[in-house]
């Protein structure tokens, strides 16, 4: 499979509209992105090459594929994010954490979140 950390825009795109409906024929995926300007072709290709990837699979129904993802947002996320901190933070995590909180709004009884989050991981807890 692919490495989920370098995945497009675009194709971040395309999954989200498949993990929003678990399953989509390319036809009702270039509808739900119609504000991409993207040609059917275009679509078709970017499927084409996420499959190839192992990022997506098909089953076939009639004349149409049904594309369905292989991998979570979960784990899209957490590679992207691993990605971010490595390149641009130098694999440092509180440096990503300080950048996020100081360039992100900050809303009321996050800092708890963040503080209950610490302490369960210093205490071994997931």
């Amino acid at each position: 499979m692919k490495s989920l950390r370098n995945l497009t825009e675009p194709q971040l795109a395309i999954l989200s509209v498949l993990w929003e409906r678990a399953e989509a024929a390319a036809n009702d995926i270039h509808k739900a992105l119609a504000n991409q300007g993207w040609a059917r072709g275009t679509l078709g290709a970017m499927l084409h090459r996420l499959e190839r990837q192992g990022v997506l699979a098909h089953r076939v129904d009639g004349r149409e594929y049904l594309y369905r993802v292989l991998v979570t947002r979960e784990d899209v996320a957490a590679a992207q994010l691993d990605s971010v901190r490595k390149s641009l933070f130098g694999g440092d995590s509180a440096a990503l954490i300080r950048f996020a909180v100081s360039k992100s709004e900050v809303r009321e009884g996050d800092a708890e979140v963040l503080r209950d989050m610490l302490a369960r991981r210093e205490r071994g807890e997931s």
